[in-house]
């Protein structure tokens, strides 16, 4: 036992309920400190410079979206490892030393993700020094490589403005006009690499365990059964009362529907029960079959592109990386619902119809509704909240009070959104539709009276 506060032991044991153990260990994992993020460049190239003077190295370094911190973590490469053969006044960065032309810096993910990045290419005379910024959230995603090709300018003096390029003659002849000058550039490769979110880590971790536990099982189990023919001839013998046994139950299924339809008011409960079983029971078989590998390979093939999508937005950046606040339910629902007006419609009648439902079984339907009214109000405020904001609280509001589930308020939102252009394009239509007949009717009365 633990010594307490004054250097004794406690005598009395205290114990700890399961809902408490679990409450305390999702607050743990949500408060858990994440680990930093980190911002790996590595500088190419840098093309069109101004004059043939050879760059001394370029530098990296960020600034935090509040404006604090210009100048963090400053950096630098080498200077070029060598000079272009076929572009003037263009250099190349790194050599045989891979790391020369490398650039990291690490810092806590959400402030890595929403800074801007400056990249200055130096000279010994600080007067021709060229940058070049990127903004990392407009960029990059986490764990994301990009090739970048950045345009360069003058670094601003005290005063604030920029001394304009002045191309070599080498670069352009005296003939030719400025027009053709070219914008020098920088090229390099960006990647920003961070942890998952601790709960998302411990979903990952707990995931992973549990595939190894399911290929240890079905490693040691999928021979023995395979096997069991082999062993066991006289497994074969099952066959043989199978086969007609099977045939008897196929022809007497008319006979046990129509005993079914006459006993609905008993069987149903009985038939509800033995559903409920059997979508359990097929729940529980599909997830063990689809945590093996065999399982994990097919729902990747189907799986995989969705979630990349997802992940490449937003939202699922910020669901799946520390990158910023967690998102709401309703940003979330904002992110996997459609935004077409046929998408929209079917999403809306779906949420009206599911309110509705409740008249399927009068005074008891009304406690569903306490379940559904927040999940329609998190709905409808992701469908319509550009339109209409206060549109989810008249959601939330009629699923709540009793008998008022008639209320199509999902609907109403894609009558608001879509409704007026309908109506114009419909206006549209008729007017053009009333042109042509009129213009028909000017075309037979002139063809009347050319004929007498």
């Amino acid at each position: 036992m633990a010594p307490n506060a004054a250097g004794s032991s406690s005598s009395s044991t205290t114990t700890m309920d399961p809902l408490t153990a679990t409450t305390k260990m999702a607050k743990a994992i949500m408060s858990a400190p994440t680990g930093n993020g980190k911002l790996v460049c590595t500088i190419l190239s840098a093309y069109d410079l101004p004059d043939g003077f050879v760059p001394e190295m370029v530098t990296m370094s960020y600034r935090e979206a509040t404006g604090r911190g210009n100048g963090y973590n400053e950096i630098s490469t080498g200077p070029p490892a060598a000079k272009h053969k076929d572009h003037n006044n263009s250099f190349k960065f790194g050599g045989p030393d891979s790391a020369a032309n490398q650039l990291t810096i690490s810092a806590p993910l959400p402030t890595l993700f929403e800074s801007t990045v400056t990249f200055t290419l130096k000279y010994p005379d600080a007067s021709k020094n060229l940058t070049s910024t990127c903004t990392i959230h407009k960029t990059l995603r986490v764990n994301d490589t990009q090739w970048l090709i950045l345009n360069l300018d003058p670094v601003s003096d005290s005063a604030g403005t920029r001394t304009p390029l002045k191309s070599s003659a080498s670069r352009i002849s005296t003939s030719s006009s400025s027009s053709n000058e070219q914008q020098p550039t920088l090229r390099l490769k960006l990647r920003l690499e961070g942890p998952y979110r601790p709960e998302i880590a411990a979903v990952v971790n707990l995931m992973n365990g549990w595939f190894t536990a399911v290929d240890v099982i079905s490693d040691n189990t999928v021979g023995f059964v395979s096997d069991i023919p082999k062993n066991v001839p006289a497994v074969k013998l099952l066959l043989v009362p199978t086969v007609p046994l099977a045939t008897v139950a196929i022809g007497a299924l008319p006979i046990l529907g129509g005993i079914m339809i006459i006993g609905i008011p008993f069987f149903l409960p009985i038939f509800l029960i033995v559903l409920t079983l059997g979508l359990s029971l097929g729940a529980i078989g599909s997830s063990v079959y689809f945590s093996t590998r065999q399982g994990r390979t097919r729902i990747q093939h189907v799986a995989e592109p969705s979630y990349q999508t997802f992940l490449m937005t937003k939202t699922g950046q910020r669901i799946i990386y520390d990158v910023g606040p967690r998102p709401s339910p309703q940003s979330l629902a904002h992110a996997v619902l459609p935004s077409d007006m046929i998408g929209k419609l079917i999403v809306s009648l779906v949420i009206d119809a599911i309110g509705s439902a409740s008249y399927l079984i009068p005074l008891a339907g009304e406690g569903f509704d306490l379940t559904w009214a927040p999940m329609s109000m998190i709905l409808v405020g992701a469908l319509y909240d550009d339109v209409m904001p206060n549109l989810k609280y008249i959601a939330l509001i009629e699923e709540l009070l009793p008998f008022t589930d008639f209320i199509p308020s999902a609907t109403l939102g894609w009558v608001k959104e879509f409704g007026p252009n309908i109506i114009d394009e419909a206006k549209g239509r008729m007017g053009d539709a009333k042109r042509a007949g009129r213009r028909e009717r000017d075309a037979l009365a002139n063809l009347h009276l050319s004929r007498q």
